[in-house]
C-alpha cells in the first residue's frame, strides 16, 4: 500500500457481547466479496458508490515515466455500475486531478460537492524546506480540497481552511446531510500516529476539528473513515493488542462502530479482513453494495461487497417483576429442526425464517420467544422477560409443569427439560404415595407411525430421567401418543401451534 498517505447488547456472558466486549471480532459472514474489473497489477483503491450508480475511485498511473514531471502517479477516476455489477464507462477526472497525488474522494448526497485529498504543493507556500544530506528539498503534506459540480463538470477547487503544513489531513468522508466531514490526520492532539477526526460543515464554513476519541483511536494508526447514511462508521486500523501483536488478523483491518449507540468498535473479521492490508471499506446502504480495498493478492485491488441478508438478534433477558437484568441465563435458539445457537446473546440469523429462543435459569420459569426474521435483515433488539420460579400446579388429575421442550426429531432430555422435570421430582418426594403416568405427544408434521415411535422414545427417556433422580420405577410409567391427541388441531400449523402440540403431560394415577 505504498500509495496510502500514512507512514444482544447483553448482560449474559457470551462469545460476542453486542460489541460490548472491547476489540470484538465478528464471527459472522456479514458480507460476500468479489474482485472487480477495476483491479489490475497496479494500484486501485478508495472506491465508493453514489445513489446514481457512479463509482469514484483512485488509480495509479501505469504510464508514469521518470521524464514526465507533469503526470501524477495517483489520479481520481469515475465509472458507472452496470446492472450486471460490472463497472463501465471508466474515465479519468481531468478537471479534478493535478500533477500531484490526488484521491481518495467523497461526494455529498446531492452530488454537488466533492471533497478530495491532494498534495499541499497545489497551494501557495504549500511546502517546507528541509536539509537532507546537505541538499535543500521541499517537503509537502496532504491537504483536503473541495470542488463544486457546475454544468456537469467539477470546478472551483479550494483548499479547506484547517489544512496545515505541519501535518497531513486526508481520506475524507462526508455524512449524508453534508454537515459532518470525517477524515484522518496526524495533527497534534491525537492518540497515535494517525487518528480519525471530524469537523462541522456549514455551507462554506467549517468548525474546529474534533478527535473521535479513544474508543476509536489507538496508539497506532486509524485511517480511511467511511460514514454511512445510518451513521455507522467504518475505518481501518493496525491497532495492536496488549501483548504487542496485531489485534486483528494482520496489517490494516476494517472496523465498524454505530455512532448512534454506546458501543465499542467491532473488527469485521473474515472475509473482509485478511492477514494483509484491508482498507477503505465503503457501503451504499440504499443499494446494498459496497467496496473494499485490499492488497491480499499483491497489489492494492478493489473488491465489490454485497451484504448477506442476516438478522442480528441482540438479546437481553430481564426479570419480569423487577425489570433487572438476569445474568448467565441458558439461551438456545432453534430453527424448525434443531438448536442452531447456544449461549450467544448477539446471534446471526437468516432472513425469511422463523426461530424460537428458549431461555432457562434456575429460579425462573423457562420461557420461549418467537422471532420472525424479516426480508431486510439488519439488527433487532430483543428483550425476553422471565418470571421468577413458581411451584408446579398440582390438580386432582395432573402435575402441571412448564413445557418440556425437545429438539426437532430428537428424544434427548434437554437442559431446560431437566430443569422442569426436577420440579416433578421434588413434588414426588413431597408426596411419596403419588404415582405418575407420562403422556408424550408430538405435532402432526411427518409420518404418523414415525411420530408415535418418536413420542414413545420421549416418554421412555422422561421416565428414565425421573428414575435416575431417585424416583422408584413402580411410581413412574409412560407412553407415547404421537399426534393422536393434538392440543391444537390444525393443518399447515404455525411454529407456535406445533410447539404447543409437542408436549408432555404428567397424569396422577392415584
Amino acid at each position: 500500500m505504498k500509495y496510502i498517505y500514512i507512514t444482544l447488547c447483553c448482560i449474559i456472558q457470551s462469545n460476542l457481547l453486542c460489541a460490548q466486549q472491547k476489540n470484538s471480532i465478528v464471527n459472522e459472514d456479514l458480507f460476500t466479496l468479489e474482485k472487480t474489473s477495476l483491479s489490475t497489477e497496479n494500484t486501485e483503491f478508495g472506491a465508493f458508490l453514489t445513489n446514481n450508480n457512479v463509482v469514484y475511485f483512485t488509480r495509479a498511473n501505469s504510464n508514469l515515466t521518470a521524464n514526465n514531471k507533469n503526470e501524477s502517479d495517483l489520479n481520481i477516476y469515475q465509472g458507472v455500475l452496470s446492472d450486471k455489477r460490472t463497472i463501465i464507462d471508466v474515465r479519468i477526472l481531468n478537471e479534478i486531478n493535478t500533477k500531484w497525488h490526488d484521491g481518495p474522494t467523497t461526494i455529498t448526497s446531492d452530488g454537488k460537492s466533492m471533497y478530495f485529498s491532494s498534495e499541499s504543493f497545489n497551494v501557495n507556500k504549500g511546502f517546507k524546506k528541509e536539509k537532507t544530506f546537505g541538499e535543500i528539498k521541499k517537503r509537502g503534506e496532504i491537504y483536503l480540497f473541495r470542488a463544486s459540480r457546475i454544468n456537469n463538470k467539477w470546478t472551483k477547487k479550494t483548499p479547506l481552511p484547517f489544512n496545515n503544513i505541519e501535518y497531513s489531513i486526508r481520506n475524507p468522508s462526508i455524512s449524508s446531510d453534508g454537515k459532518t466531514l470525517y477524515f484522518s490526520s496526524n495533527m497534534p492532539g491525537g492518540f497515535g500516529g494517525e487518528d480519525l477526526w471530524k469537523v462541522n460543515v456549514n455551507q462554506n464554513s467549517y468548525g474546529e476539528p474534533k478527535n473521535l476519541g479513544s474508543t476509536i483511536n489507538s496508539i497506532n494508526d486509524e485511517s480511511f473513515p467511511f460514514i454511512t447514511n445510518n451513521n455507522v462508521l467504518y475505518f481501518s486500523s493496525n491497532r495492536t493488542s496488549e501483548l504487542g501483536g496485531p489485534e486483528g488478523l494482520g496489517g490494516l483491518d476494517v472496523y465498524m462502530i454505530n455512532l448512534n449507540k454506546n458501543q465499542e468498535i467491532i473488527n469485521l473479521g473474515t472475509p473482509i479482513n485478511s492477514e494483509k492490508d484491508d482498507f477503505y471499506f465503503s457501503l451504499n446502504e440504499n443499494k446494498k453494495i459496497g467496496f473494499l480495498s485490499s492488497n491480499r493478492e499483491g497489489s492494492d485491488n478493489i473488491y465489490l461487497i454485497t451484504p448477506n441478508c442476516h438478522l442480528i438478534a441482540n438479546i437481553r433477558v430481564i426479570n419480569k417483576e423487577t425489570g433487572l437484568f438476569i445474568n448467565n441465563a441458558e439461551l438456545n435458539i432453534l430453527n424448525e429442526k434443531k438448536i442452531i445457537k447456544k449461549g450467544l446473546t448477539r446471534s446471526k440469523l437468516k432472513c425469511r425464517k422463523s426461530y424460537n429462543i428458549l431461555v432457562s435459569k434456575k429460579g425462573y420459569e423457562s420461557t420461549k420467544y418467537n422471532i420472525e426474521a424479516n426480508n431486510e435483515g439488519g439488527e433487532m433488539d430483543i428483550i425476553i422477560e422471565m418470571h421468577p420460579n413458581k411451584n408446579p400446579i398440582i390438580t386432582k388429575k395432573e402435575v402441571v409443569l412448564q413445557p418440556i421442550y425437545f429438539e426437532y426429531n430428537k428424544a434427548r432430555i434437554t437442559e431446560q427439560g431437566g430443569f422442569e422435570l426436577n420440579k416433578l421430582v421434588t413434588v414426588m418426594y413431597d408426596n411419596p404415595n403419588m404415582k405418575i403416568f407420562v403422556k408424550s405427544h408430538t405435532d402432526n408434521v411427518g409420518n404418523k407411525l414415525y411420530n408415535k415411535k418418536l413420542s414413545n422414545h420421549r416418554a421412555k427417556n422422561t421416565v428414565e430421567y425421573l428414575i435416575s433422580k431417585g424416583i422408584a420405577k413402580e411410581r413412574i410409567t409412560g407412553k407415547g401418543f404421537g399426534e393422536s391427541e393434538l392440543k391444537i388441531n390444525c393443518e399447515n400449523c404455525t411454529d407456535i401451534q406445533n410447539s404447543k402440540n409437542r408436549r408432555s403431560e404428567f397424569i396422577i394415577m392415584n
